[in-house]
């Protein structure tokens, strides 16, 4: 199922297990899953990165399946995924865990991606993409975060900074 990048607060772990954040908006993917880990501070988190989880998938399996006295939930936080980590997430999908929700964080998928597609087309699985953010979008951003701060500043300055963060809000914070 496909979830718009502004309806992400919608989004309850306890009921969807599988989130795939893709897209080329790093700043706006990675503030997305720490309000998801900060809405779930009673979870245990763990980070893995896609290469980990490829060269060794039965030391991961063994920790994901693996439950513990002392944890209740687990987030588990893939980083850098792309469709070599496709198998893995569909035999973990497969088998019903019902106390880890995993968020998936990939790059740009193209429209044939093997990871994409199962996301999208999987009810139960969500699936949302993270375009550039526009110059108007980053301006609010930019005009938001100055009067909190209660710094005056001219609007061919504030032009000058959006243009230099090339769209990324991960940049411009």
């Amino acid at each position: 199922m496909i979830i718009k990048s502004n309806d992400t607060r919608k989004i309850d772990l306890n009921k969807n297990q599988y989130i795939l954040f893709y897209g080329v908006n790093e700043g706006a993917k990675a503030d997305e899953i720490s309000s998801l880990v900060l809405k779930n501070k009673d979870k245990t988190i763990a980070r893995y990165e896609e290469k980990e989880i490829l060269e060794n998938n039965q030391n991961i399996y063994d920790d994901i399946l693996s439950k513990s006295l002392f944890d209740n939930q687990k987030i588990i936080i893939i980083n850098r995924a792309s469709d070599k980590i496709f198998k893995f997430i569909s035999e973990l999908s497969e088998k019903n865990i019902s106390d880890i929700s995993f968020i998936i964080n990939a790059s740009a998928l193209e429209k044939k991606s093997k990871l994409r597609s199962f996301f999208e087309k999987t009810k139960e699985l969500i699936c949302v993409p993270f375009y550039q953010d526009t110059l108007s979008s980053l301006s609010i951003l930019t005009q938001n975060f100055l009067k909190k701060k209660k710094i005056n500043i001219s609007q061919e300055n504030i032009n000058l900074i959006i243009n230099r963060c090339n769209g990324d809000r991960g940049i411009l914070k």
